[in-house]
């Protein structure tokens, strides 16, 4: 995977497919890869750009406190340095929803879509670092093992847990995604510091971008209230609940959420073509 450095900060990145430009934001310590059920299905629809952000992956790391004009001047850069002139289809999970959604408010013109998942405007992460205090891995792996197991009933629906152990296959893939380049306890830390002055409720009527926001009943870490609140506020914007899905609902059911996703951008492309 190739890297882009500036200012001593590394950002991994994946460039693949061709046509419009949709790019891929991970939520808080999630990796690009975190995305490998999304990026088959649009490679060979679109130029799909994934990131890691700093502190996750093959990223930098470095000790001390992200803020939100990090993760968007991040991207920015490298969005420059891949010489992408038009205009963008943005989607982001969780943290990287929230990303997404400050990064259309500084950069509007650079924006033609919005997708957020399982996203807010604002949020009290009270329970959010609760869950990275009691799952503060390190690189020892079985204690990088345990904070897998710890966090499953956090991120995923309870069908989805009965599913995976059945599914030897698929439990291993979603294992090998965390203990590779695992996460440790201060890049939570240091990537939820943007979290807390994470407050766009007032300005999310400047947003004039066609929006889909995504977000499920069965998500522990982002309530639907929070997609609804978006979804009053953005001018153009689309709400899709989903019933049964956890938090990383595009593991959950990547079929229904690539379609979901596809068929926004779709109409948009089309809509620009008449």
């Amino acid at each position: 995977m190739p890297i882009f450095t500036y200012n001593d900060v590394n950002i991994n990145y994946i460039v693949e497919g061709n046509g419009e430009v949709l790019v891929l934001i991970p939520g808080i310590g999630e990796k690009l890869t975190g995305w490998f059920l999304q990026i088959p299905f649009f490679k060979d629809k679109m130029k799909m750009i994934a990131i890691d952000n700093r502190g996750v992956g093959k990223s930098s790391r470095p000790n001390y406190p992200y803020t939100m004009d990090m993760f968007i001047l991040d991207l920015k850069n490298l969005l420059d340095y891949l010489d992408i002139q038009e205009k963008i289809h943005l989607c982001g999970h969780s943290l990287g929803g929230m990303i997404a959604l400050q990064f259309t408010l500084k950069y509007p013109y650079k924006v033609k879509t919005l997708i957020l998942m399982a996203t807010a405007a604002h949020i009290d992460p009270s329970f959010l670092f609760n869950q990275i205090k009691s799952n503060n891995s390190d690189y020892n792996e079985e204690r990088v093992y345990k904070a897998f197991l710890k966090m499953l009933p956090a991120l995923y629906s309870r069908s989805f847990r009965k599913k995976l152990k059945k599914n030897i296959v698929l439990f291993k893939q979603l294992k090998d995604y965390w203990m590779e380049n695992p996460t440790r306890g201060q890049d939570f830390i240091n990537q939820g510091n943007a979290v807390l002055e994470h407050d766009i409720r007032d300005s999310l009527n400047k947003i004039k971008q066609p929006t889909l926001i995504i977000a499920s009943k069965k998500d522990r870490l982002q309530s639907v209230s929070n997609s609804k609140l978006i979804s009053d506020k953005i001018p153009n914007a689309e709400l899709e609940i989903l019933d049964n899905l956890g938090h990383l609902f595009n593991i959950e059911d990547p079929d229904k959420i690539n379609n979901i996703m596809w068929n926004f951008i779709k109409n948009h492309i089309e809509k620009n073509k008449v």
